[in-house]
């Protein structure tokens, strides 16, 4: 937005020293010229009004809001971009990416991944697309969400492509941190995995498993359904992280509310071990601290299970509850939108789909599977819905703490 291109339109609303004045500001080098980038509005604001003329509060009145659609338009128009060229011929389309991208020579990726998988995905990338550098920064889901929005508020623009749970989508989108990004490859994605806007385009997500430990019961008589779990003989014999919100949400999802809650009512009766780490759990399963850990990430009681533990497990029955998918992420302005559109269909297609079932990921694409007594086959999963629980989360965390934790009466 630049003030110089408004001189004929309002040019009668300032006089020239005003105006040089008001073109002149800047912040962290950045002048009003490239507003939607560094300057505050109400800096601009404050500027503006004391160097106008009098008799000129309407066209101060739009001046202000034309300043404050920029972004939002800059948002459109990128969208846009990246909407015209999903719309071409596969080979037309990978061509005019290419292209971009080679123009623009890197990405910046927000990893909510464990670093050495998160590398062996640049790795495969960059080997493809060479002349992209993949800038990366690593950090738990929370923090990297915390720097997306605050990046978003302040109108610096970082990142091209972030990833971490689906719950946070509405958050991300409310901030305007985001943007719909309608790949041609979402028609690859297992139901679920994406959303009917364009917001969540999924790359993996974690079934939630029935771990036992096989010294201390036998596989037939191990829990093998969610409604097992109310036997009397299992109270006090299970554990259960404390933070395990996605699969309250995901029974909830599955049975209804009414029904949802009246089985963690009776579950959370059942003198649950709470402890805190899905991992430590299992640890714990292991060595015979308990029987039971009813949500078991899956990759970790099959490496566990492969790696000679005494343990085993089951898919839980009627559903497979899961933790939260995990999608990328496209910013809603994106520096380098031509790569970040290259990285986000990697993540999204077939070879770095296989990567991530490499690091034992459940991923989004339908047509690869683990085959074997590991696969989830075509069992039902239960993914929490995003639309749902992002707005009612801390709703969920409130059942899941009084409910199941017994905390709070």
């Amino acid at each position: 937005m630049e003030v110089r291109g408004l001189r004929k339109q309002f040019g009668t609303c300032f006089d020239r020293p005003a105006l040089s004045r008001v073109e002149g500001l800047s912040m962290n080098g950045l002048t009003l010229n490239s507003y939607p980038f560094g300057l505050s509005l109400s800096k601009a604001s404050e500027s503006i009004t004391k160097n106008l003329t009098r008799g000129t509060v309407l066209c101060v009145a739009t001046l202000i809001s034309l300043i404050a659609l920029a972004p939002a338009r800059l948002h459109a128009q990128e969208e846009k971009l990246l909407d015209d060229l999903n719309q071409l011929p596969e080979a037309e389309r990978q061509s005019r990416l290419i292209a971009g991208a080679r123009k623009e020579g890197a990405v910046t990726w927000y990893v909510a991944m464990n670093r050495p998988y998160a590398q062996d995905l640049i790795n495969a990338f960059q080997a493809d697309y060479p002349y992209i550098k993949v800038n990366s920064l690593t950090g738990s889901g929370g923090s990297l969400l915390n720097r997306a929005l605050t990046e978003s508020r302040a109108r610096s623009y970082q990142f091209d492509v972030f990833n971490t749970r689906s719950m946070t989508v509405s958050t991300l989108r409310k901030a305007g941190a985001i943007m719909r990004y309608r790949s041609p490859l979402r028609a690859n994605l297992r139901d679920g995995f994406a959303d009917k806007e364009g917001y969540l385009n999924g790359i993996f997500a974690t079934p939630l498993v029935l771990l036992f430990n096989t010294k201390m019961i036998s596989r037939k008589e191990a829990p093998s359904a969610i409604e097992d779990l109310l036997q009397p003989k299992w109270a006090g014999k299970m554990a259960i992280d404390d933070e395990s919100y996605d699969w309250l949400a995901a029974l909830i999802d599955y049975y209804g509310e009414a029904k949802g809650l009246e089985l963690a009512t009776k579950l959370g009766q059942q003198k649950l071990q709470v402890r805190r780490g899905p991992s430590l759990i299992a640890q714990l399963v292991a060595a015979g601290e308990f029987a039971v850990q009813i949500d078991s990430h899956h990759q970790e009681a099959v490496n566990k299970k492969k790696a000679g533990a005494p343990i085993d497990y089951h898919f839980p029955q009627p559903f497979v509850p899961a933790k939260s998918l995990i999608p990328i992420y496209m910013s809603s302005h994106p520096p380098h939108p031509h790569a970040a559109a290259l990285l986000a269909d990697f993540l999204m297609g077939r070879k770095g789909q296989e990567i991530m079932q490499g690091h034992g990921r459940w991923v989004g694409h339908k047509n690869i599977a683990t085959k074997g007594p590991d696969d989830v086959g075509e069992r039902k999963v239960m993914i929490p819905s995003a639309e749902k629980w992002g707005d009612r989360y801390n709703e969920l965390i409130g059942w899941y703490n009084k409910l199941l934790l017994r905390q709070g009466g």
